[in-house]
This record gives C-alpha cells, structure tokens and sequence, in this order.
C-alpha cells in the first residue's frame, strides 16, 4: 500500500550566527548529473570532490522509475548514486541550507564527503550500496505533494562547503530490487546573507525554516529528529511550549511551559486522504521512559492525549472551538481549546488549535473510574465511555440490534480501552443501552417512567440536539458522537457528550444540506450513506415531552443572550480578534482563501469574506429554529407522586403516595430489570396514603417502586436497599 508520508531533519536553533538576506536555489534535480546504477559495490570515495566520475552515465534528474515522472528513468535495482557540483563564492556568505528532497525508498546525501543529511529506512554508519531501506516509502511529487525539507545547520554546513566547485552526491535505496518503483528528486537551496544573486529562485512550493517569529499566541515546536511521521505507528519526538500568558511569545524564549518527549502522529481522515498540505497530529506526552505523563498545557488542566488539529478546508479557523465554547456556555463539558502557531522541525506549520482529547478525568468527563475490580453490583455499573462513529477494527464493540436503512449502528470501545475492558464490563454497557434501545422500540417507550427516561439523561440529549442543529453538523448523531454513563449510584443515565469534530458545521458543506440554513440534520442524511443515524432521534422528536424540553431549553438560551444574532457574533470575534496576525501568518503558508478545498460550499476570496458567511449562517440558522423548533416551553407536571424515606434503606421503608383523588391504591416494587418483587394493594380514603416497607429479607440492591390508583400510573421512585 502507497503511503504520503513527511521526514523531517532537525536544524538546531541558533546555531547560525547571520540573519539570512534571502534564499536561492543552487541545485536542481533538472540539473545535470553523474549516475550509476549499482549491481556491484560503489568505488571508493566516489562521494569525494576529486572523484573522476567521467565514466558514469549522464542526465538530468530525477532519476528513478516506475512513477513516470522520471527525467532519467533507470531498470530495476537497489540502489542508484548521484553526483553533481555547485558553486561557491564565499561560505561566508552562506548562512544555512536546506536539502529539500523527493524520494522512495530511503537516502543519504553528502557535501564534499561530509553527510548532510540521511532519511528513514538506513541505519548504521557504514551502509553498502546493497543495504534494503527498512522503510517502505512512497514519493509524493509525482501525486502533486511536496517534497520532504532536511535542514543543514551552520557548523555541519562550515565543515561540508568550501569555496569554490562543491560536490553534493546522494545514494537512494530500494526496499528490494523487485520493488515497483524508485525515485530521488534533489533540490538543494541555500540561506544567503547578502543581497547578492548568485543561483536561481526558489521553487515556489519551497519553505524557508523559521529564524524569527513572535507571537500572541503559545508557540510549540516539535522535532521528530529525522523520523517519519506516520498515520499508524507513533514516532518519539520532543516538544517545547512557549506560552508567557501575558506577554508576547518568541522562538528565541528558552522558558518552556513544556519541554519533553511526545508520541507523535498524524490525526484525522480528511486531511490525509485528500494530501491536504496541513496536517493534524495527535500528541501524547511521555516521560524518558516512554511512560505517559500528565502535564497541563496553555491554561488547561493536566492530561495525557492531545489533539493538534491544523484548520484547513474551514477556511475560517475557528468552527471547532465556536461550536465547543457555544457547548461550555450552555453548562456541558466540551473539549478545552487553545490557539496556537506550530513550527514543525524549524519550519513555519501554521495556526494550530490544541484540544483536549476526550478522556475520563475530575476535569474532563467527570464519572467514576472503571477497575479491573468493578465486576458486580453498583461497581460494576460505571463509568464507561462508547461512541458512535467509523473507528478502527480494534475499537469495534458491537452492532445495535436495530438498523437504519439497512445500515448497521456502531458502538466504539473508547473508557476504558479496548484492550482494558472486561467482558463482564462489556457485557454491561451492551446490555443497558440495548435495554434503551428495546424501551425506545416499545409501546411503552414515552411512560413517564417506565419509557426511555429510565436510562437517558434526557437534558443531554436536549443540548446535544440543539448544539448539532444549530451549527448544522452532518456528522452529527451518526459519527463522532460521544455517549458516557456514571456508577447508578451517582445518577448514572446514559448522557450525550461530549461533543467532538466540527469542522463540517456552519454551512462548511456542500452536501445533505449543510450549506443551507434551514431543515433538519436528522433528516437530512442520506439512506445510501454507510453512516446511518440510530433509530433514537425519530422517536425523540415524536415526543411531546421532549419536545417542550427543547423549546423551553432554546427560549432559557435564548434568553441569557447565548443562542443569538448578537451572542454568537460576539463569540465570533473575539476569537477571530484574537487569531488576527496569526492567520495572516498561517495563509502566508498556506494560501487556501480562494480555493475550493473539499466539502466547502462558499469559497471567499479573502478571510473577511469567510468571517462575514459564517455569521450569515448563523444569524439564518437562529432564525430558522427559532420559527421551526417544535414544542411548547409549559411547567410539566411531576410524574414523580410518590416519597420513599430513607432512601438508600436497611430494615424498612416509610412510602409515603400523594392522591388526586380516593380510590384503590397498589405499590409494586421491581428489580431494576423490571422482575416482579413485591406488591400491596388497599383502599385509600385519604390525600395521603402512607405504608411501611418491611425489607428484612430483601436482597441488596436497586428497585423500581410504582404506584397506581385506580390501575393508573401515579408515579415511581428508584429504591436502594443497602
């Protein structure tokens, strides 16, 4: 399987001591070259300045095949070396270099005999010109991609160049001789401190490295020391955060708010399937050891496992953190976010946002931890974490037994892990949402207690409802979307949340109506697609009960201020105030304003015309819901008539029913499966109707106690007995 993949080399910081005047380019892979196709050993020394290449062949480069974009197509082989000579007036004048190169497999490249640089896939100090690449990697040029940058520091670059004719040789490797394809396309650029011009442009894809930068925002920089950074297989980096709070950020501070080692690799499908230039990584913070540590990171709480999303077809930068700070207004946890600029081994990354990932902790999901010891009783109920979404084939955990349109309904392993889980504990959270699943399917399924209710935190989904189809989020529901339940000692329902992946929100689609502000996303997907909606939300919007939650949830947030015209707008500004030189930063590298990157439904010329959409969408968006959301925002009566003193309970149980009206009273308790326990029924002549409860012999544990008058449901009460 061909694979994109980015290797970096890492430039010290300050290791020049002249600031660069600008860059040229002193070699080109159409430039002329020496090559020789190895099938026996290289001669000796034949990297070195004085080495008579006369007999080697001759082209242009690069030099390869099976890609078919090869100006020198060679046969089949393991290796192939180059050669080719520069110039150089004065070294003085030089200031850095930077080996920008195109390749498959592996290489390594020389100056005058001196190592420059050497990629993935070759280790050793001595590799013969038939050592395989122990890494499998795939040239992106030739797919329109860029190549990978290796930077040359100063000292290392003093003792490879002298003045006058320099010879740069590379040696590319093969995986096998039998291997599909090869390739080495070189470009070799130099950091001149002089206004003098002695080479050609820079190629227009090319990237200077950062020698300056001085920022608003925390600054992280990351070196992955020559490693390939991969989608599947994390590599250890080092990380250092610049983050002063109150003071302006600069590359050249040496006070780190973090400075360690990191698991380091690409996140995200998009970004990767469409070789999208920005890419966003996940980060999971280690001690020297390879152990996980905590660390709290730009103003959030400690953790682990973070997100460094890169905002690239959401042309506005902000649509994630505005739909997870709408979130935390209205009194939900959603993930923490931070700004900020990322310089990826010495080179400028862009506008990054760093996100807490979505994780069990006092300051995160806030539920009980679930041990390898919690296997019965109230234990063995919480706290769990499941998502509906596409994942991989290790997270599967099972298949709702009602489909959508023919489509199967996939519940993820996400707390604990999957490899952490017991089966006693899957067999759990399986069983209770399935409970749901077939009360929601029943004729019973909107009682008032014996329905839905019993196992949903009904107010979550309410929010989760609103928060989705305000911002018009056609993932939501069916992908990335969050359920938790805590211990049933702690009122543990299964709860919507927490929110997560918002870039196709805001009218930043251009399909199942993304784009308009009007119409319902749980309406809006289509049957064809793989990623259905569960059955739920049908119901739930069938539900009178429900339905005046959300209307009276949108009128109490309407209200506050939050859910509007002027609210939201407000939001909008000040993060776009705050990422206002750094976007102009990231678009300088990034120059996507103007183009259509999928699915984008409005393409603005500049950043203001993305902005001034956005707010657009909402303020339609408001308007719409305001005029469409069903219900009616009334007090509803307490279905729950019903008292049980004390409550969790030992000996006996005081219930205490309150009437409308006299008549024949009948108290039933349940389990919590709903098995027949215990029942009374008598005449009540009262308002009031009191009994004692005498449970001496009752098992521990949780019951459902119900009263009917007249053989209509009055109420219930959950019951402990302890």
């Amino acid at each position: 399987m061909r694979v994109n993949l980015l290797v970096f080399f890492l430039f010290v910081q300050g290791a020049f001591s002249q600031s660069i005047n600008h860059w040229e380019t002193a070699i080109y892979p159409s430039d002329s070259w020496r090559y020789r196709v190895n099938e026996t050993p290289t001669p000796i020394g034949w990297n070195m300045p004085n080495f008579d290449d006369s007999q080697w062949a001759q082209g242009p480069g690069g030099f390869g095949y099976g890609d078919n974009d090869d100006a020198t197509t060679v046969p089949n082989c393991i290796s192939v070396s180059i050669r080719t000579t520069f110039n150089v007036s004065d070294i003085n004048e030089i200031a850095m270099a930077v080996l920008s190169v195109d390749y498959d497999d592996a290489f390594i490249a020389w100056i005058n005999g001196v190592e420059v640089a050497r990629s993935g896939g070759l280790q050793g100090v001595n590799v013969n010109w038939d050592t395989p690449s122990s890494e499998n990697r795939e040239a992106v040029m030739y797919t329109s991609g860029t190549p990978t940058d290796f930077l040359i520091k100063k000292d290392l670059l003093v003792s490879a160049l002298r003045n006058g004719i320099n010879v740069l040789a590379i040696e590319v490797h093969n995986t096998s001789i039998g291997s599909s394809d090869l390739t080495i396309i070189p470009y070799l650029s130099l950091g001149i401190t002089v206004s003098n011009t002695y080479y050609q442009p820079t190629p227009e894809w090319f990237n200077p490295p950062v020698t300056s930068l001085s920022s608003n925002l925390p600054i992280v920089i990351i070196d992955t020391h020559g490693q390939t950074v991969q989608s599947d297989n994390e590599i250890v980096a080092t990380m250092k955060v610049i983050d002063k709070r109150t003071k302006p950020n600069s590359i050249t501070d040496s006070d780190f708010t973090y400075n360690g080692s990191i698991h380091f690799e690409y996140r995200g499908q998009s970004s990767l399937w469409n070789d999208w230039p920005k890419k966003s990584y996940n980060v999971e913070l280690i001690n020297l050891q390879g152990e996980n540590i905590d660390s709290a990171l730009m103003g959030m709480p400690a953790g682990n496992d973070w997100a460094l999303y890169g905002p690239y077809n959401d042309k506005t930068l902000i649509r994630n953190t505005l739909a997870y700070e709408i979130g935390r207004r209205m009194g939900r946890y959603a993930p923490r976010t931070a700004f900020c600029e990322l310089v990826l081994n010495e080179q400028y990354a862009g506008l990054y946002i760093l996100i807490e990932k979505v994780r069990r902790d006092k300051n995160r999901v806030s539920i009980a931890k679930l041990t390898q010891n919690d296997i019965s009783g109230d234990d063995l109920t919480g706290g769990y974490i499941v998502k509906i979404d596409k994942g991989d084939f290790d997270e599967f955990g099972w298949a709702s037994p009602f489909t959508h349109n023919g489509k199967p309904i996939n519940f993820l392993w996400h707390y604990p892990k999957p490899e952490n889980i017991l089966p006693v504990q899957k067999n759990y959270i399986l069983n209770y949402i399935t409970t749901f699943e077939n009360t929601l399917n029943s004729t019973y399924w909107n009682d008032p207690f014996l329905g839905y209710y019993r196992y949903v935190n009904v107010p979550s989904a309410v929010d989760y409802f609103l928060v989705n189809e305000l911002s018009k989020n056609i993932d939501a529901y069916r992908i990335s979307t969050f359920l938790h339940k805590d211990k049933d000692s702690k009122g543990g329902k299964l709860t919507f949340g927490p929110m997560w992946d918002y870039d196709l929100t805001f009218g930043n689609a251009n399909y199942y109506g993304g784009d308009s502000p009007q119409g319902w996303v749980y309406k809006s997907i289509s049957p064809d697609d793989y990623y259905q909606l569960p059955f739920w939300w049908d119901k739930f919007t069938t539900d009178d009960r429900f339905n005046n939650m959300v209307r009276c949830r949108w009128e109490e947030l309407k209200n506050n201020g939050l859910l509007t015209r002027t609210g939201v707008h407000a939001i909008i500004d000040s993060m776009t105030t705050l990422i206002n030189d750094a976007r102009i930063r990231n678009y300088n590298t990034f120059n996507s304003l103007g183009i259509w990157v999928w699915p984008n439904a409005f393409v603005g010329s500049t950043y203001e015309q993305e902005v001034n959409y956005l707010k657009n969408f909402v303020s339609s968006r408001l308007l719409w819901l305001d005029a469409n959301l069903p219900g009616v925002c009334k007090d509803e009566p307490n279905p729950i008539m019903i008292s049980a003193i004390p409550n969790p309970f030992n000996e006996y149980l005081d219930l205490r029913v309150i009437l409308p009206e006299v008549g024949q009273i009948t108290l039933r308790l349940t389990s919590i499966s709903g098995a027949a326990v215990w029942q009374v029924s008598e005449n009540a002549t009262l308002s009031s109707f009191v009994y004692r409860f005498h449970a001496q012999s009752l098992q521990k544990g949780i019951y459902i106690l119900t009263a009917y008058l007249n053989g209509k449901y009055l109420g219930a009460v959950k019951v402990i007995k302890g």
